[in-house]
């Protein structure tokens, strides 16, 4: 039974549904001895007659009940099958898991990716939040589709796919009464504040420690290192301190006057933003969709 065309249960569904061969026939727009040929056919196929005369027409026997319920499960489920092929091809179906690290997971991927599951109905999406070299571990191994983390010069050739999508404008996070007193201030002024840093040797702290180096400013003396943007400005607007933020970090707090954002002067101090997926990853349209949002935001 299982070997039986679909296009032979979907005759016989709808002789069943029009109660009768005519009236199949012509929904069918076919000629009637073409349908009860299959007909005859399909009882063949199955060794059991389908249908017994009434005095009205056409009647299912318990074989033919039976069938009926089977074929319809089966046409139905081949339709769904269908849609979700037509899905998965058109992007707006299917799974995409991206591992990030703290801050940007927290703060830009979510909102593009919720975007992007607006556009797609059915499309199941998961972001991990990790420590970046987590998250490159967990592309490595096959664990997710990609990942968006802070970019870093130091991935090994080979080893990952490394893209720099964009770079975020870094700023020193301070408390809305708290020192410095100016909107913009020079690094050799920063030495003078108290600085809450992330932990030592993640990616943000290399990549923090790099910059300043080269403008000039020797490593920080940190006040307090703590492990996730939420709970440095906590501490910067609790206690006066100040912190190096990725602007889209302090944003909000800013416009809701938690926070000032102080620029510095004499430096371009900048998180660059990469994208790092193993290089022979093979993406569905729903996991390339993703990147090319990514991109996009990047060009602008």
């Amino acid at each position: 039974m299982l070997q039986l065309p679909l296009r032979r249960l979907e005759l016989f569904c709808t002789v069943v549904d029009e109660g009768g061969v005519t009236r199949a026939a012509e929904r069918l727009h076919v000629a009637q001895p073409w349908v009860s040929a299959q007909l005859r056919s399909l009882e063949k196929a199955v060794d059991a007659p389908l249908f017994v005369r009434d005095g009205r027409g056409l009647a299912l026997t318990e074989a033919g009940l039976r069938l009926y319920a089977w074929a319809t499960e089966v046409l139905a489920g081949s339709v769904q099958v269908q849609r979700d092929i037509a899905q998965l091809s058109s992007g707006t179906a299917g799974s995409l898991v991206v591992a990030s690290s703290m801050a940007i997971g927290t703060y830009l991927v979510p909102p593009l990716l919720s975007e992007l599951r607006k556009e797609r109905a059915g499309a199941d999406i998961t972001v991990r939040i990790s420590e970046p070299a987590a998250a490159l571990r967990s592309v490595e191994v096959g664990e997710v589709d990609f990942a968006v983390a802070t970019w870093t010069e130091e991935i090994e050739p080979g080893a990952l796919h490394a893209e720099k999508l964009w770079e975020e404008p870094m700023v020193l996070a301070c408390a809305p009464d708290g020192p410095p007193d100016a909107d913009a201030v020079d690094l050799s002024d920063i030495a003078e504040l108290d600085v809450v840093g992330v932990p030592g040797g993640v990616a943000f702290d290399r990549v923090l420690t790099d910059q300043l180096r080269r403008h000039g400013m020797p490593r920080v003396s940190y006040v307090i290192r703590l492990g996730h943007a939420e709970a440095m400005k906590r501490a910067v607007a609790a206690n006066g301190w100040v912190c190096f933020a990725p602007h889209y970090t302090v944003a909000d707090d800013v416009a809701a006057g938690r926070l000032r954002a102080v620029t510095i002067r004499d430096a371009r101090i900048v998180e660059g933003i990469g994208l790092f997926h193993r290089a022979a990853k093979y993406f569905s349209p729903l996991q390339q969709a993703a990147i090319t949002m990514l991109r996009e935001k990047g060009a602008a």
